[in-house]
């Protein structure tokens, strides 16, 4: 068996040879295959750098200016509709228009009629008030916030129905007797959000003023017996009410129409009588309040 042939010898190398080679590749095909293999870590390596590149870019995106202007379909797209895509687009919508509005501009305009004053003769003032832009306002969280908790007592009522309806939304109840401490949202709730026939009053006060203190110790009485009208407290300065004119009264029905401007209102009570619920309630009547 030692004795091979010379063509036995050479088909035995051959075996050999292909046996050690651990690559059975063409050798063309070797060659493609050894550039493809070198070339793999750097496209992966160019693939991470995309990747990490795009999401570098994205996480240096701007946001969304809350002062720029928000384009929105047409108002009849989304017109009564409370839930899903539509729902979504008329609650940016609703705060589109009441951060346009800008809730301290309808403050100055109920304290304008308090005052009897023209909008004409602040026209210096104008300007920034009628900006709908928001950039004069520091207090825009402030105004998000309170619009937000706004709109959800008005989802909260209109899922519940009329049976179980907010009161401060609802026109139909008509029991208050209690003394609510508003801030300048809660005063235009007040004076806004109620039925025609109610009469809602308003106490603006100085909380450093011990006079505020003693007017808001004779309405307590007047509030426990007169449950039908709805008496609310607000700081002068939520409001932006002249401090010189505070404390004062002001008495609204038809919601929003104001009928009694009670302001200076301890000048009213003659020097010689003890100020209490009973000057109070005169005074009250005078003003056909109660």
């Amino acid at each position: 068996m030692s004795n091979q042939t010379p063509a036995q010898e050479e088909f035995a190398d051959l075996l050999a040879k292909n046996a050690a080679d651990d690559n059975r590749e063409h050798p063309e095909d070797r060659h493609a295959t050894a550039r493809e293999a070198a070339g793999r870590p750097d496209d992966e390596d160019e693939e991470d750098r995309y990747r990490a590149d795009k999401i570098e870019a994205a996480m240096r995106m701007p946001t969304m200016d809350s002062r720029g202007e928000v384009n929105l379909p047409p108002a009849s797209f989304d017109t009564n509709h409370a839930t899903g895509v539509k729902g979504v687009i008329a609650d940016a919508r609703s705060y589109e228009t009441a951060r346009r509005m800008k809730w301290k501009d309808r403050v100055r305009a109920a304290r304008r009629s308090v005052f009897g004053l023209d909008g004409s003769k602040h026209g210096g003032s104008s300007g920034p008030e009628s900006d709908g832009s928001g950039a004069e306002d520091p207090d825009e969280e402030s105004f998000l916030q309170q619009w937000r908790e706004s709109r959800k007592r008005e989802l909260e009522a209109e899922t519940r129905g009329p049976a179980v309806r907010n009161r401060r939304t609802s026109p139909s109840v008509r029991l208050y007797g209690r003394l609510d401490a508003v801030d300048a949202m809660g005063y235009l709730d007040a004076i806004e959000k109620v039925g025609r026939e109610t009469i809602v009053v308003v106490f603006v006060y100085d909380n450093e003023c011990p006079v505020s203190a003693a007017i808001e110790g004779a309405l307590f009485p007047l509030v426990a017996t007169h449950p039908v009208v709805h008496f609310v407290k607000v700081h002068y300065d939520d409001i932006e009410f002249d401090n010189a004119a505070v404390p004062a009264i002001l008495a609204y029905r038809n919601q929003g129409d104001l009928f009694a401007n009670m302001t200076g209102l301890i000048e009213m009570v003659p020097e010689d009588e003890d100020f209490d619920s009973n000057s109070l309630k005169r005074l009250f009547k005078k003003y056909n309040i109660l």
